[in-house]
């Protein structure tokens, strides 16, 4: 492409700066520098305007804010780059995307914390809805039960029914807990993080999942077809290393203690190794032959030539 300069001193200057306008704006074209002129115009020709259509004919951008807007508030929700929709967020908690860190965290901040308390009081809760301790006190009709936590429990006594007493201890869990957060103001902050993740990946998962019409219940088991589709696309998959993407789940959930899990890590490097090989030429398959060696045996099948005598009795004459 000439320089616009030296363009000038060949032609008018006026002419020279139109032709360079024109050169431009016809580079813009993906393509165009494969194409000559009458292949341009026999594509131009026939091109339709936007003609009688002024609104878009108006436009000044590709996209207008407010159609951005939509698709930003409707689609952009997810948790990838630009609020893009990774995979993790429409599976994610079956590899603990979010949940798996969450969880670490909140043993290691129960660790620096005193629950003693508190977890007697869930388990006294827990032995009441059990019914260990309630009895029947008179046979009815209807029949007469008392729930008894007996002296050494947290809110030890007598209960006319289980959910008095479920309720008595849920005053005292909810004063407890009181308690902890003024102790540890700093670990409750990080566990109100910790938990709000988990409940809001769960709701994204929920809403994705409707959008996308998956539903689990529905779904073939052990489909022959859509698991050998999963194997050939391992490769592909392992190209997606973005946070939340496909790499990340299929390693969260594959078992790497067996043979199975192990080979399922190594096709997703395989995708990864692949574009490096192929960009220098070198051939990455192997392929399998398509006869066997041995042969199989062959069919007894029936007989498909003449004999000599068989073929001479067909002969007019």
């Amino acid at each position: 492409m000439i320089a616009y300069d030296r363009l000038s001193q060949i032609v008018p200057a006026d002419q020279a700066l139109a032709c360079k306008a024109l050169s431009v704006s016809l580079q813009q074209i993906s393509g165009i520098s494969t194409l000559q002129l009458p292949e341009l115009a026999a594509a131009v020709t026939p091109q339709q305007t936007t003609y009688d259509l002024p609104l878009i004919s108006a436009l000044t951008v590709a996209v207008p804010e407010s159609v951005a807007n939509y698709f930003t508030s409707t689609l952009a929700v997810g948790t990838g780059s630009s609020n893009s929709i990774v995979v993790c967020d429409l599976l994610g908690t079956a590899g603990g995307y979010v949940s798996g860190p969450a969880m670490a965290n909140t043993v290691t901040t129960f660790s620096t914390m005193d629950l003693d308390v508190l977890t007697e009081i869930y388990y006294t809760m827990s032995q009441v809805a059990s019914g260990i301790w309630t009895t029947e006190t008179d046979p009815g009709p209807p029949p007469v039960y008392s729930t008894d936590i007996p002296l050494g429990y947290p809110g030890a006594g007598s209960y006319p029914t289980q959910d008095d007493a479920i309720q008595a201890l849920i005053v005292l869990a909810q004063a407890e807990i009181s308690s902890l957060i003024l102790i540890y103001p700093t670990q409750t902050t990080n566990l109100t993080v910790d938990w709000d993740n988990m409940a809001s990946q769960l709701s994204l998962e929920k809403s994705l999942q409707a959008q996308a019409g998956i539903q689990f219940a529905n779904l073939q088991p052990n489909s022959t077809s859509s698991m050998y589709g999963f194997i050939f696309g391992l490769p592909s998959y392992g190209r997606d290393t973005q946070v939340g993407g496909v790499t990340q789940l299929v390693e969260s959930v594959a078992d790497y203690t067996n043979f199975t899990g192990q080979a399922v890590i190594a096709c997703l490097r395989e995708g990864r190794n692949q574009p490096y090989l192929q960009g220098i030429g070198i051939a990455t398959n192997a392929p399998i032959p398509a006869d066997a060696n041995p042969p199989p045996p062959t069919a007894n099948l029936i007989p498909s030539t003449y004999t000599a005598q068989q073929a001479a009795n067909l002969i007019v004459v």
